[in-house]
């Protein structure tokens, strides 16, 4: 804590002392005795007709001692100090900080809460309440309904929270005279040069660091000294706090950032948190950034009132930020407000972030990993400078130079995905030596993953995405039995681009009320454009099926469900993989905005064989009697069943003398047929 700090407190509780001496022996003029053992439960004829005596609302002491004058209070020389800088901030009248020291007085010397006590005649009553303040403060009657006055919840002590007016816990339906006065525990701390937020706020605000490399437009430098609302709209990793961050740090303030979804999720209400975290930027002298601001708005895309009339008087600028358009009412009675719109950085710009962050390292990559890294990860300067610093540390961990497989982990690391309930990341672990497919079928995987790969060649370079219109992004279904590799060719896919591979849960994608299916399908959209994933969305007929024909309104919104799909693929980036197990399940409006459909046959007799000799590794101890070719030949199985076979004859084997007999295989077979329901005849 900062001497000067507490010295000049001191000082100023020398003025609350000369109220409380000259107050106490006014009291002891009136005859005042808390130490009575019996006041309180008798009124005696005395007190009756002391108490008539006293002209109605002059207060306690008023025929008692000489006439009271509250001298102005000395504001501190300093103007940094905590005390003076309050005064400075809520624009503090005498008599507020009078009231303010009075409430701070208990907190710092105990001593006060027994002279409280005995100038309430009430020993147990060790805070000031209104009635103490207006007896200590007022003398004449409009003196002390003055001192009233700075006590409703409208005036700066009460309106920012530096004050607390408690009811007397005692008093079922207390008067406001009896209320008890407490300083806020946040600007004891800060009285007394503690720089901590307040704790209650903790999980909702924080103070934003500057971007790297952040695009201001020069329009908004120009006027950002006039404290305007600035409205930030884009996508969430987009880099909308760090250039607001940026700006400030250009013009000397701080940022605060309030996520408004978080302060309604707080333990306290959520008219409090606001005024409390308004009242940290004030004490902070930051400018304030509204981060989810759609989460407050109502049904009319109104925010509450009270915090729209209180942004209109903040005297700092302001941001607020959203991943929505928004357009206020009652525009003329608001402060002005600018707009910009985050979008992803263009191939060209992503590029040059890319090589400066690459030099800033020290790190060198061939032009054709450049492009891919450009090409596939839209990211942000900001994201791209961390992305470089993350592969540095990869590569320096194992002790080698960066590779190209280290950028890609390190844009990764930077992309990601927060989709909780709605989907699950799988780690690609197959390449194309994995998958057992016709040569047709992996041709077209094979130019699913170069339609990706030279997206900003074609589209960007020779012109297509202008002359065309041409999505820069790729939908493709996968078609076929279960277990015919339509999962391992999106890992596949995933592996060789280098990118993330979300499966989605369509079970909690698809939901029964209305509005919340699209909510969702937004959700996952707008995330994985941030993060540049693989989606692969299995049994895809459960949700994009045949469009049912209009029978009543439940059917009708299940077809607006369809047209919002379609319109998501279309406007995705990315590479979006839908597999079904009944092709002919599928709406025609939506195949056609496919760009590539797969069919996964059922694997023949050839391709049965190398899936089985695919699924036995040199290790493993196989047995002289076992035929590849007969496995092959006579049982029809899908991969994904020799897969499950060729694993369970295996710890069959391990049970059983440690050696893979034909036996075991023929076993894990007939298992495998009991879970699909079959019945096989292997009599033969």
């Amino acid at each position: 804590m900062n001497v000067a700090n507490l010295l000049h407190l001191q000082s100023a509780l020398v003025w609350v002392d000369d109220l409380i001496r000259a107050a106490a022996a006014r009291a002891q003029a009136s005859g005042q005795d808390p130490t009575d053992a019996l006041r309180g439960l008798i009124i005696s004829d005395e007190d009756v007709a002391t108490n008539l005596a006293r002209t109605a609302m002059e207060g306690q002491w008023a025929q008692h001692g000489e006439a009271f004058q509250l001298p102005e209070f000395p504001i501190p020389d300093d103007p940094e100090l905590p005390l003076a800088r309050l005064i400075r901030l809520f624009d503090l009248s005498s008599l507020d900080c009078y009231i303010l020291m009075l409430c701070l007085a208990p907190e710092l010397d105990r001593r006060y809460e027994r002279l409280y006590g005995y100038l309430q005649d009430d020993v147990s009553q060790r805070r000031p309440t209104v009635n103490l303040m207006m007896n200590l403060l007022g003398g004449t009657i409009p003196e002390r309904f003055t001192v009233w006055e700075r006590l409703t919840p409208t005036m700066p002590l009460r309106l920012h929270h530096l004050i607390e007016c408690l009811p007397d816990p005692g008093q079922h339906h207390p008067i406001f005279l009896a209320h008890h006065l407490k300083v806020d525990h946040r600007i004891l701390a800060y009285l007394l040069g503690d720089a901590e937020t307040d704790q209650r706020l903790k999980l909702a605000i924080q103070y934003q660091k500057p971007g790297e490399n952040q695009f201001l437009p020069d329009s908004i430098r120009r006027v950002f000294d006039e404290s305007p609302m600035i409205y930030l709209q884009g996508r969430r990793g987009i880099g909308r706090a760090g250039a607001a961050a940026a700006l400030c740090a250009e013009f000397g303030l701080s940022l605060l950032s309030v996520d408004l979804a978080q302060l309604a999720k707080l333990e306290i209400p959520l008219s409090l948190g606001w005024k409390l975290a308004l009242r940290e930027a004030r004490l902070a002298n930051a400018a304030l950034l509204l981060d989810s601001w759609e989460s407050c708005l109502d049904e009319n895309d109104l925010p509450p009132a009270e915090l729209w009339s209180d942004l209109q008087t903040f005297e700092r600028p302001l941001f607020l930020c959203s991943t929505e358009s928004w357009e206020p009412q009652n525009a003329d009675r608001m402060r002005r407000m600018l707009r910009i719109t985050f979008t992803v950085p263009g191939y060209d710009e992503r590029r040059r972030a890319w090589e400066s962050a690459l030099g800033v390292q020290g790190v060198a990559v061939d032009e054709s990993s450049l492009d891919e890294l450009v090409t596939k990860f839209k990211l942000t300067p900001e994201q791209i400078a961390n992305a470089v610093h993350t592969a540095v540390d990869l590569a320096i961990s194992r002790g080698e130079e960066v590779r190209a497989a280290d950028l890609y982990a390190g844009a990764q690391a930077h992309t990601g995905m927060k989709l909780g309930r709605l989907a699950r990341r799988i780690m690609p672990r197959y390449t194309w030596s994995d998958l057992v497919l016709p040569p047709d079928r992996l041709e077209q995987l094979q130019e699913i993953c170069a339609r990706i790969r030279y997206a900003h060649t074609v589209n960007e370079r020779w012109g297509y995405i202008r002359r065309v219109a041409a999505s820069p992004g790729v939908t493709v279904l996968f078609a076929g039995e279960s277990g015919t590799g339509k999962t391992l060719a999106a890992e596949v896919i995933a592996n060789d681009l280098g990118l993330a591979l979300y499966k989605i849960d369509l079970s909690t994608v698809v939901s029964k009320y209305i509005g919340e299916t699209e909510k969702n399908l937004a959700l996952v959209f707008n995330a994985a454009e941030a993060s540049n994933a693989v989606l692969f969305f299995d049994e895809a007929d459960a949700l994009f099926g045949k469009r049912s024909e209009v029978k009543d309104a439940h059917d009708r919104y299940a077809n607006l469900e369809v047209a919002y799909l379609l319109q998501q693929l279309e406007a995705y980036e990315g590479v979006a993989i839908l597999a079904t197990n009944l092709r002919q399940n599928l709406d025609e409006a939506f195949t056609r905005r496919l760009s590539f459909m797969v069919d996964f046959p059922f694997p023949e007799k050839e391709y049965r064989l190398h899936i089985w000799a695919s699924h036995f590794p040199s290790e493993a101890p196989l047995g002289g009697d076992v035929s590849l070719n007969e496995l092959a030949d006579r049982y029809p199985l899908a991969g994904g069943n020799i897969r499950n076979a060729a694993i369970a004859a295996a710890y069959l084997a391990a049970a059983d003398g440690g050696v893979i007999t034909m036996a075991h295989v023929r076993n894990a077979i007939r298992r495998e047929h009991q879970k699909m329901g079959r019945l096989l005849d292997d009599t033969n």
